[in-house]
């Protein structure tokens, strides 16, 4: 049975200070505090922070999720609900100029388990960027105003990575990035260094457009060869790209990300991986948006093949965000079924997410 959703990655947060970089995080006005921002790199670029010495700041959030999904095949509904919790609190030092340490870590009510979701080591000199450590890889953006995170996260990677990156004249960014990944040759046991690349371009003040790619799909945190034990004939690579269009009142991204060939492990109907997102989102007032959603999916397990639906984003204080969303999906084939192995047919999606960030 698919998943209900998973939380949303881009954590979908209400974020108070103005960004740091123009990069994924210019405000359509320029000036808006009050912006729900879209992406992960623009959470911790603009998250709120505390300072608790000269050199080291505390940021929190806490998250409070309710999903129901009712899932129909012939003859049969399923429905699932569940109820989550997590806390993420994050610590940054500068124990000097120039070099950080940036230390995440998250309590989840399902696991009943704190985790390190990110833990690196950065040294900045001029525009060139040197990051070390557990940390999230340069493939894909995942942009989403929903409280659930987009098909495409199929992709989003965390490894232990060494990552330089360059800043040119805040208008084009590059990034290169070398780790070793989870999974291992089935030959050699061994998996060897891999590799992921992304450009992420400013053609303009409203238009930004970006292409990705990562030597090994089947490193992903979606785990698509767990059940090969994460064994592998052949390497995979995975390609992604982007368009982003910034308005004064409303932005549009789409992005789409997939396997490059097929998986020699996986089932003709499923080992080829693709998906795509379409996001319109309009803020008539500062502390309010909606937001549209169209995505589909090619041979993704569990997954809809067609999928859309509306998010309301609502800033009830400066440091809280309530976030209803609304989701129809359709299904086609064998990649998702009941406990019968009838196949799934439709499925119809409701959440709702508060956010506090502290």
């Amino acid at each position: 049975m698919p998943r209900s959703g998973s939380r949303c990655s881009v954590l979908c947060v209400l974020l108070i200070a103005a960004p740091t970089s123009p990069s994924f995080a210019a405000e359509p006005d320029g000036s808006d505090p009050g912006r729900l921002y879209s992406t992960r790199k623009e959470q911790r670029e603009a998250g709120l922070q505390r300072q608790l010495t000269p050199w080291l700041t505390l940021s929190g959030l806490a998250e409070l999720e309710w999903a129901a999904d009712r899932f129909s095949s012939a003859g049969r509904r399923d429905y699932v609900d569940e109820a989550d919790a997590t806390v993420q609190i994050g610590l940054i030092a500068t124990p000097m100029d120039k070099l950080e340490a940036e230390l995440i870590a998250e309590f989840d009510t399902v696991t009943e388990k704190v985790k390190t979701e990110e833990a690196t080591l950065s040294l900045e000199v001029d525009r060139w960027d040197l990051t070390l450590g557990k940390q999230y890889l340069p493939f894909g953006v995942y942009f989403s105003h929903f409280a659930t995170g987009p098909l495409i996260e199929l992709g989003e990677t965390r490894a232990e990575a060494a990552t330089l990156a360059y800043d040119y004249k805040d208008r084009v960014e590059l990034s290169l990035s070398g780790y070793r990944g989870r999974t291992r040759s089935r030959e050699s046991g061994e998996n060897g260094i891999d590799l992921a690349l992304g450009v992420n371009i400013w053609a303009a003040e409203f238009l930004s457009f970006g292409v990705s790619y990562v030597t090994d799909l089947g490193d992903a945190d979606s785990r698509l060869l767990e059940d090969e034990d994460d064994v592998f004939i052949d390497k995979v690579a995975g390609l992604s790209g982007y368009l982003l269009w910034v308005a004064e009142n409303f932005e549009v991204s789409i992005e789409a990300l997939g396997a490059t060939r097929s998986f020699a492990e996986l089932g003709a109907d499923r080992n080829r991986p693709f998906a795509w997102n379409l996001e319109f989102v309009y803020f008539p007032y500062r502390r309010f948006d909606w937001a549209l959603r169209l995505e589909g999916s090619r041979e993704l397990q569990d997954a809809p093949r067609l999928q859309y639906g509306v998010a309301v984003n609502a800033r009830l204080h400066r440091y809280v965000t309530l976030t209803v969303e609304v989701l129809h999906g359709s299904f086609k084939g064998d990649l998702a079924s009941d406990d019968d192995d009838n196949p799934y047919a439709h499925v119809n999606h409701v959440g709702v997410q508060l956010s506090i960030v502290f």
